[in-house]
């Protein structure tokens, strides 16, 4: 990883300009290979509804051209097997409920062909070309909407749930629509189901559905079950189950095998493929011994395509169904790939989102054909961001307890000289069962290039508990909760006061959701840090347990929920050691979040302020746990980079080499 060339006159990312780009997704190349359809989103809300606008670029020469208006929410655009239409979700009915629209790619009107509308996700074509398919969440009856205008509306807690459920749109009823009507369409997943994904067989006559019983989100880390519907209708029959949801489902070409990514080990995260034939046998990994982490699995001509993570970076491989493992491209280069990586139907052309720590994301290609493949850049966005005065990306490693290698990604600053002392900001990553990747860490939620630009160095960990790096790796944490990635997190932080980079009395630490609780936790454990930001971070993992959305999601970390065993948890919670705390903590929070409820951000402000710690607690009106709306994004940027200023940036820097540590860490 290699920084960008920067001129001195550069400037550092001003908060506009970390919440007003926008970010191309979704890239669907066009069956023949000729084209690629993508969204391009903004980071941000500015108005009350989101916007998005659909693109199309051709995938050797020419510029993107906008294909809607970006007046709506248009996203999810879906070429029809021949090529010649789009089908794409929009709300420009009624906004803030999509439907589903048809659209001929030479230009026309809109139409809109399903009659439903709300909720919906995983618009497909069936690959005859006769159906649309879509995940639609059950809207409100007559009798619900009238009771809430009556206000008669008191809600019982599991008891209304909403099923999201799978519809078959027909479109040989087009014609109809015509004059008016919307083609047919049926539901055909069973009721009381919720789906949580599918997959088209190839002869279009049956459809792979992963579900559970309940819709709650917590259901993502409880037992799924599979089972085939037939287009014509029936009972679905089961095929298996299995611990937690089979990821991106993918028929072999023959249509007698399922494969899909599901866990490896205890943590409940799609991991590893796993390959079954629909006769019921055991499932077969096809990756045994990845040292990565997949993530994301696709159909490439007659195989699989692979998307993984081997430490901080992506790589493509094609994939056998008998498990034989080869990179797709000669040269890989370094960066992030959001999925989904979409293939051609004669499986020669791919096109993604491709971005690194130092380029902004863009739309990416490769011919398969040519020899050797290479990936080439198809659009340029932004390139005011990477011109800016970005820090200096460099992955590095270093030894935490004896035989662990930890990596992670610093960001120099701007202008680093060596031999000089910086302040360092430690931002840890969400999860815990996630990773920084080589990415443009440039956004409200990722704060690398911002600080880098306003004069600190920032350590991006990747500690125990992590993706990228295996099972064994991802699952270490469990029954250590906060423990080997503490030991992980801060003796990183020693390697580079070792190395003569970060200036031990000018040291910051922060992160989001998982990131925020490590924030909690480590300035509970110790008073090295003289300030942190505790974005969406729990507290107290008892309360939390019973507050958050995904309680289930603790069993992978814990043996045991922490109704049998709450001293477990309480041994790890923050607000057991509170008591130490000296660090200045801001605390930021939304205050609709249902995975970390905000009351763990008031717990902590409570007992740091009793305490007489400085404490500030902010919180975001309407949002869940990430920041949507543009001008909360800006004021939260804006307080990230001022909190630290005045904590961190302000202090006289050190004027010894290898300043003592102030360490009032628990062992744990």
């Amino acid at each position: 990883m290699t920084g960008s060339a920067t001129p001195t006159e550069a400037q550092p990312l001003t908060p506009e300009q970390v919440v007003s780009w926008t970010r191309p997704g979704d890239a669907r190349i066009s069956p023949d290979g000729e084209r690629v359809a993508f969204a391009r989103k903004p980071v941000s809300k500015a108005g009350e509804h989101p916007e998005s606008s659909i693109w199309l670029l051709p995938f050797g020469a020419g510029a993107p051209r906008r294909f809607s208006g970006g007046l709506w929410n248009d996203d999810a655009p879906r070429w029809s097997p021949d090529g010649s239409r789009l089908a794409f979700l929009s709300d420009r009915a009624e906004r803030g409920k999509q439907s589903v629209y048809l659209m001929p790619v030479g230009g026309g009107e809109a139409r809109r062909v399903f009659e439903q509308q709300g909720e919906l996700s995983e618009l497909a074509w069936s690959p005859g070309g006769r159906y649309l398919s879509v995940l639609l969440t059950e809207p409100e009856t007559e009798e619900e909407k009238k009771r809430k205008e009556e206000r008669d509306d008191a809600h019982e807690r599991d008891a209304d749930w909403k099923f999201r459920r799978l519809w078959l749109i027909d479109l040989t009823g087009e014609a109809e629509a015509e004059a008016g009507a919307y083609p047919p369409a049926r539901v055909i997943s069973p009721e009381a189901r919720q789906v949580w994904g599918y997959a088209w067989s190839p002869d279009s006559a049956r459809l792979a559905i992963d579900t559970t019983a309940s819709p709650v989100l917590d259901e993502m880390f409880r037992p799924h079950e599979v089972a085939l519907v037939e287009v014509d209708g029936g009972e679905p029959r089961p095929l298996f189950a299995l611990q937690g949801s089979a990821h991106d489902l993918t028929w072999s070409p023959a249509g007698d095998r399922l494969a899909y990514l599901a866990p490896a080990a205890r943590v409940v995260h799609g991991e590893y493929v796993y390959a079954r034939s629909l006769d019921g046998d055991e499932p077969v990994c096809l990756t045994p011994d990845f040292a990565g982490t997949g993530d994301f699995l696709g159909r490439l001509g007659d195989e699989l395509l692979l998307l993984a993570y081997e430490g901080v970076d992506a790589v493509l491989y094609r994939l056998s169904w008998d498990g034989m493992r080869s990179p797709l491209l000669a040269h890989q280069p370094a960066g992030r790939v959001s999925p989904p990586v979409t293939v051609s139907t004669d499986g020669r052309r791919i096109a993604l989102v491709r971005e690194d720590a130092t380029h902004a994301p863009n739309i990416w290609v490769a011919d398969l054909s040519k020899s050797p493949p290479e990936l080439t850049q198809r659009t340029h966005f932004h390139p005011e961001l990477e011109e800016a005065a970005l820090g200096e990306p460099e992955v590095i490693r270093w030894t935490s307890d004896e035989g662990v290698e930890v990596e992670g990604i610093l960001f120099k600053p701007h202008g680093y000289q060596a031999g000089q002392r910086y302040p360092l900001v430690v931002q840890v990553h969400g999860g815990p069962t996630h990773h920084w990747s080589n990415q443009f860490a440039a956004t409200w939620h990722d704060w690398a290039h911002y600080l880098a630009g306003r004069g600190y160095a920032v350590l991006l960990p990747n500690p125990r508990g992590s993706t990228g790096r295996g099972p064994d790796y991802s699952n270490a944490i469990f029954g250590d909760v906060g423990g080997g990635e503490y030991r992980d997190m801060m003796s990183g932080v020693d390697h580079l006061i070792a190395t003569g980079l970060a200036d031990p009395e000018r040291l910051g630490v922060g992160g989001w959701s998982w990131g925020g609780y490590m924030t909690a936790w480590t300035v509970s454990q110790t008073g090295r840090f003289k300030a942190a930001v505790m974005g969406a971070g729990l507290a107290n993992m008892v309360s939390d347990n019973s507050l958050g959305d995904i309680p289930t999601a603790n069993l992978s970390y814990f043996d045991e929920s922490p109704y049998r065993d709450p001293l477990a948890y309480f041994e790890r919670s923050a607000i057991r050691y509170i008591h130490q705390a000296s660090t200045p903590t801001l605390i930021l929070h939304g205050e609709e979040d249902k995975r970390v409820h905000p009351s763990q951000g008031a717990e902590m402000y409570v007992a740091l302020r009793t305490l007489g710690v400085p404490v500030r607690f902010v919180t975001y009106p309407r949002e869940g746990h990430g920041i949507q709306e543009r001008k909360h994004q800006l004021d939260l940027i804006q307080r990230v980079g001022d909190w630290y200023d005045q904590h961190v940036r302000s202090l006289q820097p050190s004027t010894e080499a290898g300043a003592a540590k102030n360490d009032i860490s628990q062992e744990v």
